[in-house]
């Protein structure tokens, strides 16, 4: 048993001040005055902090580990369209060896900047075995697209005969509501119990269903579009008459989105997972967050992938959104780095009795630190202690 002695501990959700946890492996036993904790657990091993928060770890609910090969590869503010283009032309181009190089990459980089658990992306199946003994408490979703029917029945055929078993949490996902035949949306969405979509994240997935604007136009020119299969009113009815307003589901970006579609994930107990950097890299445009705060909806926060990032450093995600919402309290983005991905990811997390963590820790020297990690922009992330 290890007991951890800080002068600002952040729970998950809340900043406590001069307390002290005490933790089984990975697991929290208590947490509360440092006298009474000591005493209960005299053969504690005891590990002091000072000037700086305890975290129980941070929670990055949206990545793809396996892209980070496209680093610098596609130039910032593309457009979604062509940023689309060139990664469709550019992810059959490497090696399983480089793939899987770039997992282990991007797994030390975000261990360095004190995250624990992570949301993957994957369509290789590349990183599950990898994360098993990296971030073992993370989630891989296998995420499958096609627009064309007879490709789609194939690759249901192919999910079919997988062995999907890999010791760690894995469901399998579609990827967006423009990249999915109907036929595959319905089975993916009756498969699994859990869903990971990206969402409106550009002005194309609202006009997709109306067979209009750029993103419409581009899959139809490359003989995508089966027209046969576009008779839905709107992204909501698409989901909806597919089976996949799954309870608990994942809208990654919601870069579009307007105060009903934040609504109707609220109402579904979904989240809204944000990935700014990435909106900011691929087209400048980013979340209306005034709405977003008014439905009440679930928030959760991703890094997206180095294809349109430029790391991996989730300290820096966090102040990314505090650098372009000065009016949100850091201590609400600290809660959605944790608690909010603790609940979009199903896991019991943070510094509570019964929870998992593993402690990180970030130096800090006033008495609003949370505001101070945020606005300490270039200095070192934070410190590791059993990652």
């Amino acid at each position: 048993m290890r007991l951890y002695i800080s002068n600002y501990i952040f729970t998950g959700s809340e900043l406590l001040k001069d307390k002290a946890v005490i933790m089984k492996n990975d697991t929290v036993l208590d947490i509360g005055n440092y006298k009474l904790i000591k005493k209960s657990y005299p053969e504690a091993v005891i590990n002091e902090f000072s000037s700086g928060v305890l975290f129980p770890g941070f929670i990055n609910t949206h990545t793809h580990l396996e892209l980070g090969y496209l680093k610098g590869k596609l130039p910032k503010k593309m457009g979604f369209t062509n940023w689309l283009k060139e990664i469709m032309s550019l992810k059959g181009e490497t090696d399983r060896k480089t793939i899987l190089n770039s997992i282990y990459d991007g797994v030390k980089q975000l261990k360095r900047s004190g995250v624990s658990v992570v949301g993957d992306i994957s369509n290789t199946l590349l990183s599950p075995h990898i994360l098993k003994q990296e971030m073992p408490d993370s989630v891989v979703f296998f995420e499958n697209y096609s627009l064309n029917k007879e490709k789609a029945c194939k690759v249901i055929s192919e999910l079919e005969k997988k062995n999907l078993k890999f010791g760690i949490r894995l469901y399998t996902t579609p990827h967006s509501i423009y990249s999915s035949h109907q036929c595959l949306m319905k089975y993916l969405c009756k498969r699994s119990n859990k869903l990971s979509l990206h969402f409106l994240e550009s002005k194309g997935e609202l006009e997709f269903f109306k067979r209009k604007g750029e993103l419409y136009d581009f899959l139809n020119e490359i003989g995508l579009i089966e027209k046969k299969g576009m008779d839905f009113k709107d992204h909501w009815d698409f989901l909806s008459r597919c089976g996949c307003l799954t309870k608990g589901s994942i809208f990654v970006h919601c870069t579009y989105s307007q105060r009903e579609d934040f609504e109707r994930i609220k109402e579904i107990d979904g989240t809204v997972c944000l990935c700014l950097r990435s909106n900011d890299y691929i087209t400048g445009n980013l979340p209306d967050m005034k709405e977003l705060l008014r439905s009440g909806a679930n928030i959760s926060i991703g890094t997206d992938s180095l294809a349109s990032n430029i790391n991996l450093n989730f300290l820096e995600e966090l102040r990314f959104i505090k650098d372009k919402f000065p009016y949100i309290e850091a201590k609400n983005i600290f809660s959605w780095a944790i608690k909010g991905g603790a609940r979009a990811l199903g896991i019991g997390w943070g510094f509570y009795r019964n929870s998992k963590a593993k402690p990180i820790f970030t130096p800090t020297s006033s008495t609003n630190p949370l505001e101070e990690i945020l606005e300490n922009k270039g200095d070192e992330p934070p410190h590791a202690i059993n990652a």
